[in-house]
């Protein structure tokens, strides 16, 4: 996974979304926080894992006859000039429709919000993490006790107070907590619903676009 690109992809549509929303000066690290749980819950929900009361506990993972609009194009995806073809809309390849993994896409909305508090703390360095951290034999299958860490390192990486400088293994103590969010909710997604770096990688490519589009259709 391309992680540098994605921070890249992600530094240019929050800088879109600051100019055009008039945020500039603004801190808005506590709103993206929120906004991350928020998606963490959506996901959780997209999981079912921990709906001990239902019997429908299986996971959304992948419809393939359930069908979205498109919305970059609005369901109108062959461009004509004239009377004649001169393109198709490139996010959904000319079908007007896009086929969708509700539990990736809750995922990824996850990743973007991951990367945004990671550039507007300057925690970029946080993300880069070691292959062994995602090692599916030290995975014990806990997705509830995995969620719960991961919320708890969340907070304290917002809410710790790091007034005398303390390092922990090279990252102020904030950073660290934030960190071990982040390895925490890979091994979720990766060790626990088995995506993989590549479903990841291109499901945020895609979620990315539609997250410009929206920019322009006043989302």
């Amino acid at each position: 996974m391309n992680l540098e690109k994605l921070i890249d992809m992600q530094k240019a549509l929050d800088n879109r979304i600051i100019e055009e929303k008039g945020l500039q000066g603004k801190d808005l690290v506590a709103n993206t926080f929120v906004a991350l749980q928020v998606e963490l819950a959506e996901f959780a929900n997209e999981g079912r894992w921990f709906k001990h009361w239902s019997n429908d506990r299986e996971p959304r993972t992948w419809y393939p006859n359930e069908k979205n609009v498109c919305e970059s194009c609005k369901g109108e995806p062959i461009f004509f000039k004239n009377g004649k073809i001169v393109g198709q809309c490139d996010d959904c390849d000319g079908c007007g429709v896009h086929f969708h993994n509700p539990l990736l896409e809750e995922f990824v909305d996850g990743v973007h919000f991951f990367l945004s508090i990671a550039i507007q703390k300057k925690w970029e360095d946080a993300l880069y993490i070691y292959e062994e951290q995602l090692d599916p034999d030290e995975f014990d299958g806990d997705l509830t006790g995995y969620f719960l860490e991961m919320t708890y390192f969340l907070n304290g990486s917002y809410m710790e107070k790091n007034h005398d400088k303390e390092m922990i293994a090279g990252f102020p103590v904030n950073e660290y907590y934030f960190r071990l969010a982040w390895i925490t909710f890979l091994n979720i997604g990766i060790n626990g619903f088995g995506f993989t770096l590549e479903q990841i990688y291109n499901a945020y490519l895609d979620k990315n676009k539609i997250n410009h589009a929206r920019q322009v259709n006043g989302y």
